[in-house]
């Protein structure tokens, strides 16, 4: 594949003109005559393939001019919350950002009171957006319910004038059937935590006493999804060094029956026995090309799936403006603990270095000197080494709490995080080129 970073063009290639750029990008000064010598085509060729590439630097679509936009933080404004409705989980997975639900802190559940005010809080903070969203998340959301149907029902009936969008993330262990009509009717898109067939998700999602959960949620999960056969969920999985084999674990959910899957990588200090290495990412490339000939293979033999991080949108993708300044953490989405505490997302919950403010106080956000670094932080070349990074237009930067939680700094970016990062954004790319094969250059 040929991707111009600058203008987002991309070719695939057939072997002779891939050939071709190999040597003439690594050694611009080689001679025609050499270049012919050293990758075996005639002048004919060479003359054609040199034709072509012209036509697409005339037309803009090559060797264009690398963009820099102006930061200007004042386009953000606030439009997703995250509800931290239980600092309580009945899951102790080895791998858990948030120390078995409790962040840190207290088990506690986030009340009425304070759920209603976080509202309030983003309707106030969202000004003249009408599209605003809220995520329930945890530890482990449901054992809340009763607050999340509250809030929902509040929130449609106090602000009719927006249009609200819900997820709800869980580990499946609570869910009811009497659950189903409430998130179907409130549109709620769900997202199920299940790490592959029983050997890779017992190995780390486990219960309190060590137990497997398999076994306890599949049913369940199977259940809710066979309502929800065009869409509205993904079962989403997390991959850890003891867990690599992460192309089986999709091959499994797939055979389970999910349509709509997702795999991310862990993120830990790197003093923990899960963490990924460096040392891993050849088994990780390997991993992704398995991926990519399954998914492919299902594709072609009508049993396809959908891959939330093969989802590329090569035509009417996000605008410059939006990938420039990332998931907008601290400024365009922001996170509620339970007892009203505002953080930068759910993964600064319970940093208090990073604490913005509380949604029962007025005014609810007291450090704006916070926003006003998140805003920074989430500009995308304010980070110096995403500037002349190839994939910066496609990760936006980067996560910013897992900068802060592996390099201690919000504009160090995480980097064996970017490279499996960029090891997806290839397989992605490389899935689009398979699905568009008149493209060849």
């Amino acid at each position: 594949m040929l991707l111009d970073v600058s203008s987002g063009s991309i070719f695939s290639l057939d072997e002779r003109v891939y050939r071709y750029l190999q040597l003439v990008l690594a050694n611009p000064s080689t001679e025609n005559e050499a270049v012919r010598w050293l990758i075996g085509l005639d002048a004919e060729t060479v003359t054609e393939i040199e034709g072509e590439l012209e036509q697409l630097v005339a037309a803009g679509y090559l060797f264009t001019q690398a963009v820099r936009p102006t930061e200007d933080g004042s386009v953000l404004t606030l439009k997703s919350l995250c509800l931290n409705v239980a600092h309580e989980c009945n899951f102790a997975c080895t791998y858990c950002f948030a120390h078995g639900g409790d962040y840190h802190g207290e088990v506690t559940l986030m009340t009425q009171e304070v759920a209603r005010a976080g509202i309030d809080f983003l309707v106030r903070e969202s000004g003249l957006h009408r599209n605003v969203e809220v995520d329930f998340f945890g530890g482990e959301p449901l054992m809340n319910w009763d607050v999340v149907v509250d809030t929902m029902a509040y929130a449609r009936s106090t602000y009719p004038a927006k249009k609200w969008r819900f997820t709800l993330t869980t580990n499946g262990s609570l869910l009811r059937d009497d659950m189903f009509p409430v998130l179907e009717a409130n549109d709620v898109s769900v997202v199920l935590s299940l790490d592959g067939g029983r050997t890779a998700n017992d190995a780390n999602r486990v219960f309190k006493e060590g137990r497997g959960t398999f076994d306890t949620i599949i049913e369940r999960i199977q259940h809710f999804t066979r309502t929800r056969d065009e869409g509205g969920y993904f079962v989403r999985g997390t991959y850890a060094r003891n867990t690599l084999a992460f192309a089986e674990s999709v091959r499994d959910l797939h055979g389970l029956g999910f349509k709509y899957i997702s795999m991310e990588p862990v993120v830990l200090s790197a003093d923990s026995a899960l963490a990924l290495q460096a040392s891993d990412l050849p088994a990780i490339r390997t991993q992704y090309e398995e991926l990519i000939a399954y998914f492919l293979s299902e594709l072609g033999s009508g049993t396809g799936f959908d891959f939330f991080h093969f989802k590329l949108d090569l035509e009417a993708g996000p605008c410059l403006s939006k990938r420039i300044y990332g998931c907008g953490a601290g400024v365009e989405y922001m996170a509620v603990a339970p007892n009203g505490d505002v953080f930068p997302c759910h993964q600064f919950d319970g940093v208090q270095e990073y604490r913005m403010g509380n949604v029962l106080a007025h005014p609810s956000l007291e450090r704006p000197d916070l926003v006003a670094e998140f805003a920074h932080a989430n500009f995308l070349f304010a980070k110096e080494e995403c500037g002349s990074c190839w994939a910066r237009f496609y990760c936006s930067g980067g996560c910013l709490a897992n900068n802060y939680a592996t390099t201690g700094a919000l504009l160090k970016p995480y980097a064996l995080g970017c490279a499996v990062q960029k090891e997806r954004i290839e397989a992605a790319l490389a899935v689009k080129a398979a699905e568009s094969p008149e493209n060849i250059l």
